[in-house]
């Protein structure tokens, strides 16, 4: 996706701006990012841990009634100790554990501020690109080698089928990459 500022870099925030009633979102570079960082007073986005204690802060203070904040403000980190209310003032977990103890509240945090709770890596999940059909296929090669070991043939045969069948999805654009390579030549 590219910056709705720019249209030259590719967009890797996305900026909701919330004014009364009205509702602007844009996808924006870093550095056009940075160009409204300076409008936004409050937030500190040189780091992860300030970005997530100002979107923390700013829901808290968005929500009058405190319902989220009061409901998981007693939380604790059974590991640690660190409670929900330190981690919304700093911004930081204190430990591996903590994602558990605090899970119900970041899914929703992380629903606002990116649209899903599961990271979807780093090709766009909507676009078949080889690089990802490459990657299945590498996947399903692993499974296969382990079904057949666990003389599981019947999901061996399935697997190698589906293996065949994104070869075939990548035959096309190998096949024009040769024609390219042969045209040039000439």
């Amino acid at each position: 996706m590219m910056c709705d500022e720019c249209g030259i870099r590719p967009a890797q925030f996305h900026l909701t701006t919330i004014s009364g009633e009205e509702k602007t979102e844009r996808n924006l570079c870093p550095v056009c990012m940075a160009k409204y960082q300076k409008q936004i007073p409050g937030l500190d986005f040189t780091n992860l841990a300030g970005l997530i204690s100002g979107f923390l802060e700013s829901a808290a203070a968005a929500r009058s009634d405190g319902e989220e904040s009061g409901e998981f403000a007693d939380l604790v980190c059974p590991s640690c100790g660190t409670t929900y209310a330190a981690f919304q003032k700093s911004g930081m977990l204190g430990c591996a554990e903590c994602y558990q103890a605090f899970r119900k509240p970041l899914e929703g945090l992380l629903m606002r501020v990116h649209g899903n709770v599961q990271h979807a890596g780093r090709i766009p999940g909507g676009v078949k690109s080889d690089v990802s059909i490459r990657m299945n296929i590498d996947r399903l090669r692993q499974d296969l080698v382990k079904a057949i070991a666990a003389e599981e043939y019947e999901e061996a045969a399935r697997l190698r089928d589906q293996i065949r069948a994104l070869k075939q999805q990548l035959e096309p654009s190998e096949n024009a990459a040769k024609g390219e390579g042969e045209h040039s030549d000439a």
